[in-house]
């Protein structure tokens, strides 16, 4: 895609171009990066740039649209029972500012193998819950009365991969798994670092405060100020408020206590 052979080119997973010409963006991505919607965006730029005609001074390019298949979970649907977040550009009182350029993110991570075909209620949900659990599923698990589902399914099972496929695809799925045990790795380090320093800290101030105090209240004093802040530097790095209350063993009500005073 690059305008000069020297120039980086872009990979894409998929590129289509609809009845109307709109140019479509398919990227699925298996694992969380820092800066995902930055790429997206820089992606469909780099191909409506490519797009443009020389000499064309209305700009008449075709609309870009990017989809992200994300097999992890979106940030800002986490909360929401929506599994898609649609973007497109538009001013501060909601209008549309531009058609040209727009992105559909969806989280794959809300379909999960537990849940019953049966139980899908359209079939965007369908096709969600079939792409995030093809690598699970067995002969049985899509009903035939499913036409297009259960095709999917028959063209898509391993059995029918030739050797060379299978050793494509079982390599893709260990880096895969590498990076994704070397993110889970570098993620629990990082909170047992930050609860044993949040003791360590919380431990030294309650033995100065003892040292005043008398030894015995400092003592009980010292212990619970070093829960309290270890409890800060957990709540700090975005663990669950359940999670740090088993940990510490500090009620919940203190712990929710502490997000009011950390945010003022």
């Amino acid at each position: 895609m690059g305008s000069l052979p020297t120039e980086k080119r872009v990979v894409l997973d998929v590129l289509c171009t609809t009845q109307n010409d709109d140019q479509v963006i398919v990227e699925m991505q298996k694992t969380s990066q820092e800066f995902l919607k930055n790429r997206i965006v820089a992606y469909s730029s780099r191909l409506i740039s490519n797009s443009l005609k020389v000499g064309d001074r209305k700009y008449n390019f075709p609309p870009v649209i990017s989809v992200l298949l994300a097999d992890f979970s979106i940030p800002e649907l986490v909360n929401r029972e929506e599994f898609t977040q649609r973007v497109t550009l538009k001013d501060e009182m909601n209008n549309i500012f531009s058609d040209k350029m727009s992105f559909v993110l969806i989280d794959l991570s809300k379909f999960a193998a537990q849940m019953q075909f049966d139980q899908l209620l359209d079939d965007r949900e369908r096709w969600c819950y079939s792409i995030h659990n093809m690598n699970k599923m067995e002969e049985g698990d899509i009903p035939k009365r499913y036409g297009i589902f259960h095709k999917l399914y028959e063209d898509c099972r391993l059995t029918k991969l030739s050797t060379m496929e299978k050793q494509e695809y079982e390599k893709s799925v260990l880096e895969y798994e590498d990076v994704k045990d070397a993110m889970d790795y570098h993620h629990r380090l990082g909170i047992e670092e930050g609860f044993q320093k949040g003791m360590e800290e919380g431990i030294e101030k309650g033995r100065e405060e003892g040292k005043m105090e008398g030894r015995a209240e400092g003592r009980a004093e010292g212990r619970e100020e070093a829960l309290l802040s270890a409890a800060r530097k957990l709540l700090e790095m975005g663990l669950p408020i359940q999670e740090i209350a088993k940990a510490t063993g500090l009620d919940e009500e203190q712990l929710k206590s502490l997000v009011g005073s950390n945010k003022s």
